[in-house]
């Protein structure tokens, strides 16, 4: 019976002691040392006059050849496209170049008929991404580069 206790005496402290040694990777950390998609591009660049309108028009499952940037074109297929709210298209397209490479836009008209568009490319293997976003100065679309790091909380 004494031998009994000692073991499970044993194996509880071990099973603690062992339990507490464990210690997880921040998003930050893990993210960060991951390689750049987008290194060669500015961290903020004027979408073409065509591409939302281009994207838009796309169709499921149609293959498609989008520049993004005179150095990034994206090559893939139209993966869906879904209207999950009143108003609110989104279209996204998986890369047939790099494997998990996403390209995604949004349509979203407000109440008052007003247009925002929201997109983002970014891959999990990656660690950036580019946004769509109305610059605040200008009033017009553009790309702007993140660390996906930025976007995570820890």
């Amino acid at each position: 019976m004494k031998t009994l206790f000692f073991a499970l005496l044993f194996c509880t402290s071990a099973l603690f002691s062992f339990s507490q040694d464990l210690q997880f990777e921040s998003g930050r950390t893990k993210n960060d040392s991951k390689p750049q998609l987008f290194a060669e591009l500015s961290d903020k660049f004027a979408i073409t006059s065509t591409f939302i309108d281009e994207v838009m028009s796309y169709q499921l499952k149609q293959p498609v050849e989008i520049t993004v940037n005179p150095k990034l074109v994206f090559k893939g297929r139209v993966t869906s496209i879904t209207n999950d709210a009143p108003g609110l298209t989104t279209i996204s397209i998986q890369s047939s170049e790099k494997q998990g490479l996403i390209l995604s836009l949004s349509r979203l008209v407000l109440p008052d008929q007003t247009i925002v568009y929201r997109g983002i490319i970014l891959s999990k293997t990656n660690s950036d991404l580019l946004m769509l976003d109305k610059d605040a100065v200008t009033g017009h679309y553009v790309w702007i580069k993140k660390q996906v790091s930025q976007l995570i909380a820890d």
